[in-house]
């Protein structure tokens, strides 16, 4: 049984259909949130020390921007060649986190982390192609061998214990911090 010719769709139909949605792809291109402009967001907080910690997707995201434009890893390096690029003072973090970028593999790859406080302060740190977890005391560095095989510009990310975390929740919670609930201050250095 075959249809009448008028009940068939015809070519124009068929454009029209096909333009109108490549019109509203366009438009969804359009409003989404260029790469670059998440990075210039996330390198703001971080600096700042006002964000959470970045998430899998937005990690992967910063990596891949540097690796794409290697200019900006000389940017928050400021000229050199491996550093903190999240809030510190003068390598000491208590936000949290603690992000690093090294731009060749034979700059300095050993990162050692050193709690400042006499509690014991626990970490996991990673790279975009390894990971390891541990903990520091005051007497007791951790060290961690950066792996060689890249991606460079090379982004290592130090997460601490989640105390600040949870006393950012309960504040926003309406609840009192708990006493031990302050940051852990941390020494972050990277050696030969």
């Amino acid at each position: 049984m075959s249809l009448p010719y008028h009940a068939r769709p015809g070519a124009g139909l068929i454009v029209m259909g096909v333009s109108l949605l490549g019109v509203a792809w366009l438009f969804a291109w359009g409003f989404a949130t260029p790469p670059l402009d998440d990075v210039w967001r996330m390198q703001i907080e971080l600096g700042l020390g006002e964000a959470e910690p970045l998430t899998g997707r937005e990690f992967r995201l910063l990596q891949d921007t540097l690796q794409r434009y290697p200019a900006l890893a000389d940017h928050m390096l400021e000229g050199g060649v491996a550093g903190l690029v999240s809030a510190n003072q003068k390598g000491v973090v208590d936000v949290g986190y603690a992000y690093l970028v090294r731009k060749r593999p034979d700059t300095p790859g050993k990162l050692q982390l050193t709690a400042l406080g006499d509690k014991r302060v626990g970490l996991q740190v990673r790279t975009l192609t390894s990971s390891a977890a541990g903990e520091t005391r005051h007497a007791a560095t951790y060290t961690w061998q950066l792996p060689s095989d890249g991606p460079f510009p090379q982004l290592v990310e130090v997460r601490l214990d989640g105390e600040r975390r949870s006393a950012q929740r309960r504040q926003k919670q309406g609840l009192e911090p708990q006493a031990d609930a302050a940051p852990r201050p941390v020494m972050v250095t990277l050696t030969p």
